[in-house]
This record gives C-alpha cells, sequence and structure tokens, in this order.
C-alpha cells in the first residue's frame, strides 16, 4: 500500500497527503480536517484553542528546568481545539498495546487516517536524546507484508516505523507524557469552520492565561519572573549550567514544534485571520502589537545563544542545522543530523569555557530584552482583553 492508499479506499472523501507543519497537535488535526473536506489553518486551530501563554517549571522533565509557551497539556488544549470547529473528542485510552494496534488498524480499514501519541524518544527519525510523550502524530497507512505504517508528522515527507517503533513510542511509561497508548476520535466529517464567537472565545482564554494565571510562573507574571531568573543564572551559576539551561530554552522555545518564538509567531497569524474574519476593531489593533511581539521574542532568543564567540555561534548554528536536517528526513539528512547532534556536547563545553568574559553583558542585555518582551506582551493583552 501507500501512503495514498488510504483515502482511496473513502472514494468521497479527500486524499491526505499533506505533511509537515509548525506544531504537532495542530498540524495533525489540520491534516485529518482537510481529509475529511474541511480546510481550517493551523494558526486558526490554535488560537481558538486559546493556545497561548506561558510556563517556567524551574524543576520540570528530567529534572531539568523547562519554559512554554503553549496554554494547557494534551488533553485540555486539543479538546478546546476540536470544540472551536463543532466537534466533541473523545480521548481513546486502549488497555494495552494489542488493542491499542487493533483499534488503529480499524480505523484505517475504513479509510481514516488515525491521529496517535507518541514518545518523541522512540521515533527514530527524530533522534531525540530526550523523552517527551505528549507528541502527535498521524498514522496514514499499513503495509501488513512490511510491518510497518506510514505517518505524517512535522518533517516535510511521510515517514515509514516498523510496528515495534510504532508500539514503543505509544507505549512509553517514561514521564514527561506518557501517551498511553492516546488515538483521538470524532466524528470529523461534522467539522465547520470556526465562527467569529469560536474566535473571540479562543482569544478570552489566551487573555485569561496571560493575564491571570493560575500558577506564579505562567502568564505575564512568569515570563518576568523567568527574566530576572535568567539574570542571576548567568551571573551566579556554573558555566556549564548556564550553557545547559541556555540552549534547553533555545530548543524549547524556537525548535520544539512551536513555530517559532513560542509559538508566537502562530498567534500572530492567528490573530491576522481573526481580524479579517471578525472585523473586530480590538483584533485589528492587535496585530501590529503581535508583531512587535514577535519581533522582541527574536531579539530574546538571539541573546540566548549569542553570536559573541565562535564557540556559541557554532553551537546555535548546529542546532537550527540539525533541526531543519531532521524535518527534511532524507538518507542524507539523517546521517547529517546524526553527526551534529554527537558534536553538541563539544560544543556546550566549549560556549562553556568561553562564558565568563561574557557574564555580565550576557546578563544585562537579557534582562533588558526578555523586559522589552514583557512589556510587548502586557501592550498587546491590554488590547486584546477588549475582545
Amino acid at each position: 500500500m501507500t501512503a495514498h492508499a488510504v483515502g482511496r479506499e473513502s472514494p468521497t472523501a479527500p486524499t491526505l497527503n499533506r505533511f509537515g507543519g509548525a506544531h504537532c497537535e495542530t498540524a495533525a488535526l489540520h491534516k485529518v480536517l482537510a481529509h475529511h473536506g474541511t480546510e481550517v489553518s493551523e494558526p486558526l486551530l490554535f488560537g481558538v484553542a486559546g493556545g497561548i501563554s506561558f510556563m517556567h517549571m524551574p524543576k520540570g522533565p528530567e529534572g531539568r528546568a523547562f519554559v512554554g509557551g503553549r496554554n494547557g497539556p494534551f488533553p485540555d488544549f486539543t479538546r478546546r481545539m476540536a470544540a472551536g470547529v463543532g466537534l466533541r473528542l473523545e480521548v481513546v485510552l486502549p488497555p494495552d498495546p494489542e488493542t491499542a494496534w487493533e483499534q488503529v488498524r480499524g480505523q484505517l480499514a475504513l479509510g481514516s487516517p488515525v491521529i496517535v501519541y507518541g514518545d518523541l524518544f522512540h521515533l527514530p527519525y527524530y533522534q531525540a536524546t530526550r523523552h517527551f510523550g505528549a507528541h502527535a502524530f498521524v498514522v496514514l497507512d499499513h503495509d501488513p507484508d512490511a510491518g510497518t505504517v506510514t505517518v505524517s508528522d512535522r518533517c516535510v515527507a511521510p515517514r515509514t516505523l516498523s510496528l515495534d517503533d510504532l508500539a514503543a513510542a505509544r507505549g512509553s511509561e517514561h514521564p514527561p507524557f506518557p501517551p498511553r497508548h492516546a488515538w483521538l476520535r470524532a466524528d470529523w466529517a461534522a467539522a465547520r469552520e470556526p465562527s467569529a464567537d469560536d474566535i473571540r472565545h479562543g482569544v478570552r482564554v489566551s487573555c485569561a492565561a496571560m493575564r491571570n494565571p493560575v500558577v506564579p510562573t505562567f502568564g505575564l507574571r512568569g515570563l518576568a519572573a523567568y527574566g530576572a531568573g535568567l539574570d542571576h543564572l548567568v551571573r551566579r551559576s556554573p558555566a556549564e549550567d548556564v550553557v545547559t539551561a541556555l540552549c534547553g530554552a533555545y530548543v524549547d522555545f524556537e525548535l520544539a514544534g512551536t513555530g517559532g518564538c513560542g509559538f508566537r509567531a502562530m498567534f500572530a497569524d492567528f490573530l491576522a485571520e481573526a481580524a479579517t474574519r471578525t472585523a473586530d476593531q480590538a483584533l485589528e489593533r492587535a496585530v501590529p502589537l503581535a508583531r512587535g511581539a514577535v519581533d522582541a521574542w527574536h531579539d530574546f532568543l538571539a541573546l540566548l545563544l549569542p553570536s559573541w564567540t565562535p564557540a556559541f555561534t557554532e553551537l546555535r548554528d548546529t542546532l537550527n542545522e540539525r533541526d531543519q536536517r531532521l524535518l527534511r528526513g532524507s538518507t542524507q539528512d539523517q546521517d547529517a543530523a546524526a553527526a551534529l547532534g554527537a558534536r553538541l556536547p563539544e560544543l556546550r563545553t566549549a560556549a562553556a569555557e568561553g562564558l565568563d568574559p561574557l557574564r555580565e553583558q550576557l546578563s544585562g542585555q537579557l534582562r533588558s530584552a526578555a523586559q522589552r518582551v514583557v512589556k510587548a506582551e502586557e501592550t498587546l493583552f491590554d488590547v486584546l482583553k477588549e475582545v
């Protein structure tokens, strides 16, 4: 079977031949909705889910700090996203691997691609060194002779997984967010485009998350505290810890399926689409403010791994190139990504060895850049609260 065979089994439904995406969950839902005849962009799905926020967990998964820009984990975010297109979402949690695969195979036999969740660590095409079990991707096809499935993920082309790799990813018990074989079920053909009320509701949910967070390290308060904490980190912590933390933050904000700038680029695109769809004056005023916030985030992220020394420059460029190679995904790209990944430990060490002369300047500029981000987002959400 080919990656298109599933679509041919359901002659009234469009063929799913879409790959890539900015963010795993919005990309997966976008693709499945398109397969069933409803076109909704990733930014619009993100926005109706009330997707923007900020979170900082000083002791996050696997003992390291974790930062993120999305509002809510799976399945909270996911249910809001589905509700924004008129769907009631069922999160199916099979009791064992055998049932999990039989259920997915049954959906494929009906001609329906399936959104499943798995641990990145067990998806070979990502070459992940850390566990993350809340990753969504779409299973398109099953080749029983080869014992493989074809999937659509954030990679720009279809990927092939063995059934063993698929089972390992879906059944991982490793934190954070063990996937528990989860897959999504809904009456996909009943989906509709978001209404103006859906859009406004999504904006209000994001506003609440940013302006009135339930946790002190979340929202605008958490963002301001995080910036101040970076200043202290760079000034006082051992050089190796500083570089590790800055690398982790850069990856979490920029490369980990956020669409760039901790989901801010997607949110700005959502607001532009929302303003066009609703003619809401507050949304129209918010669009340039959101673009300005993205610019402030770009400046801030550039300072996490600044181009001030050859070691820092090479470290940042290696992270970026490795990510691009993994998403392109050819055999040559996979080999190059593996070689780049193998160099990261020595590049982090080299950057740490040259940190001390930079500490004072870096801490001051990071503090100022973080303050500009906070100010830009305070201004943006002061406008969005009027929606």
